[in-house]
């Protein structure tokens, strides 16, 4: 009676700490995901706008209820002989300030000209 009781309890704690284990991957891929979703929203924006950041940025945006904060990198095209017009954007988002990163994306896209702000 004694030993089914010790491997009862045994493979009690073995299924806990399995169960454990599995809420701490899933908490993982959730924050990853929400990430890559923070990422990919941030190149949408930029391929939209009327012109490439022409220095590196910095913001907050808010994903699945908390805050994800993003760095634009632009850095010369991959061949600015064969692409002068084109811009590389690296784009990289983490869950704290100054953190790692979750997730990064790259893109090309024409400079595009800045809007003129008309002075009256």
């Amino acid at each position: 009676m004694l030993v089914a009781m010790l491997i009862l309890s045994l493979v009690g704690l073995t299924l806990a700490r399995f169960q454990s284990f599995q809420m701490r991957s899933t908490a993982s891929l959730a924050v990853g995901a929400a990430g890559r979703l923070a990422a990919d929203n941030l190149a949408i924006d930029l391929l939209v706008a009327p012109a490439a950041p022409a220095a590196a940025t910095t913001g907050v945006t808010e994903v699945a209820g908390r805050p994800w904060y993003w760095q634009v990198t632009p850095q010369p095209a991959p061949d600015p002989v064969l692409m002068p017009d084109l811009v590389r954007l690296d784009v990289a988002v983490s869950a704290t300030e100054g953190g790692e990163p979750i997730a990064t994306r790259s893109l090309l896209r024409p400079r595009g000209t800045p809007p003129v702000v008309s002075q009256r």
